[in-house]
């Protein structure tokens, strides 16, 4: 009986060793990987790598041409910034919104900006301009303009990571022309999966008015926190928050707080909808101004 079922084990192994490997589809659609040592009118017979030899009815030999064929979807070459070649592999939009109104008041509100993107395991750039402006009943009653960065240093391997940042900031409506500011620390990503990632981030920076009444240097703390959430395809959400104390006057500090949500719109092929709303706080605020800059933003941004 031992002899027997030997001698069964080596006449299988060795016609599974001469056969050809092939794909079979069973009567109910299934496929099975082996291979065949017999195809009969349908009766086929099978050695398969886990089930041993199998007498399989009603199945069929797949042809090479009978399966399906792969297709391969070539990704667009990116010839960078307007097909200049700058900022090639980088994540490149513009947005643009524009709302107004005519008859008993006249009214036109328009903002646009341009963001950059770009990761790879040792750097990360994230660079956004943004200009607002609006008229009520013909007189400017708003013009301000600001760029920003943060350059972020990766160690592959390790959740911490160097930053440094930078921001010009122009308002027509302020006692000063324009501002500068400048940071460098240490930050931490929390979380990084797929869909969200969660960094902190703390350091030191300083801030200039020019022509302002206070045009001195004011070194400040940098105290950050920043979100970003794909919700789902071509949907997402971003929060940031920034906060800098004053290190020269205690119990002064400035907030700046942002967040955008963007959704893809299916009409449009690669165009989103953002809703952004800004908040900038200044516990030093000039005589006249209010405290808290709030600003609300709806645009639809696509890629360049």
């Amino acid at each position: 009986m031992k002899l027997s079922k030997f001698t069964s084990f080596l006449f299988i192994l060795i016609v599974s060793n001469l056969a050809i490997a092939t794909e079979v589809r069973l009567g109910n659609g299934d496929i099975l990987n082996g291979k065949v040592i017999e195809d009969e009118d349908g009766n086929i017979t099978l050695i398969h790598p886990t089930l041993g030899k199998l007498a399989l009815p009603f199945a069929k030999v797949i042809k090479p041409e009978e399966k399906p064929a792969v297709q391969i979807v070539e990704k667009p070459v990116d010839r960078g910034l307007l097909m200049t070649g700058l900022l090639k592999d980088w994540e490149r939009s513009f947005e643009a919104g524009v709302k107004g109104s005519e008859g008993n008041s006249r009214n036109m509100n328009i903002n646009a900006g341009l963001r950059f993107k770009f990761e790879d395991e040792r750097k990360r750039w994230d660079v956004t301009m943004l200009y607002l402006r609006s008229e009520d009943e013909g007189e400017k009653s708003q013009d301000e303009f600001f760029a920003r960065f943060n350059r972020d240093f990766l160690i592959p391997g390790a959740s911490h990571f160097y930053f440094t940042e930078g921001r010009y900031d122009f308002d027509d409506f302020q006692d000063w022309d324009y501002r500068l500011n400048f940071g460098a620390g240490i930050g931490n990503e929390f979380v990084k999966t797929d869909d969200w990632q969660l960094n902190g981030r703390a350091g030191i920076g300083a801030r200039k008015d020019f022509g302002g009444e206070d045009s001195e240097w004011v070194p400040e703390a940098v105290l950050g926190i920043e979100s970003n959430w794909a919700i789902a395809e071509r949907q997402s959400l971003e929060f940031r928050n920034s906060l800098y104390p004053s290190l020269k006057e205690v119990g002064e500090f400035r907030n700046i707080t942002t967040l955008n949500f963007k959704v893809g719109l299916a009409q449009l092929n690669g165009m989103d909808l953002k809703i952004g709303l800004i908040n900038e706080h200044h516990s030093d605020a000039s005589a006249g101004t209010d405290k808290n800059d709030f600003k609300y933003l709806l645009s639809l941004v696509v890629g360049i």
